[in-house]
């Protein structure tokens, strides 16, 4: 195992976070919203995590460089689309720069008017709880108003790389 010296009293370099980060096997979600004129936005995310149990918690975060980020700042609800291994084109698709990335999805409005990606492993269509400054990013609170789930082996991301996991 190797140990990084602390030297100063001073955090580690935003790289060896990111490379160290890297170790971690996430899950590969696609957060999707509804705009003001009804036009439907999402983007992937692997920044996901259930906070409380009671009440119902999730929460994701979201670069502040993103163009959208007022959008989902000012939005009465969003949700949390949980993407299945079969699925990684998708991912990929809403990982791009693309403007119209629902063209190439199938989809449809959830019960709380939020978009929500056919075939998921699961959909929690949520309303906002809380909101918090995370450095580079705003971190996203949201109280799960409805949940679709089906059976399936899931989307991952590790070192970098976008896969599957799960029996195959």
């Amino acid at each position: 195992m190797t140990n990084s010296a602390i030297s100063d009293d001073q955090p580690v370099a935003s790289a060896a976070l990111r490379a160290v980060m890297g170790q971690y096997l996430t899950g590969v979600t696609i957060v999707t919203v509804t705009g003001p004129d009804n036009i439907p936005y999402g983007l992937t995310v692997n920044s996901f995590n259930s906070v409380s149990l009671t009440p119902p918690l999730i929460l994701w975060s979201l670069d502040n460089r993103n163009d959208k980020l007022s959008l989902f700042q000012s939005c009465p609800g969003f949700a949390v689309n949980i993407m299945a291994a079969d699925q990684l084109g998708i991912c990929q698709t809403f990982a791009a720069a693309e403007n119209d990335r629902f063209a190439k999805s199938a989809w449809h409005f959830g019960s709380y008017g939020q978009p929500l990606l056919a075939n998921s492993l699961a959909s929690l269509e949520c309303r906002p709880w809380a909101e918090y400054d995370g450095g580079d990013h705003t971190i996203f609170v949201g109280e799960v108003m409805s949940i679709t789930e089906a059976d399936g082996n899931a989307a991952a991301f590790f070192k970098g790389k976008l896969g599957q996991y799960g029996d195959q």
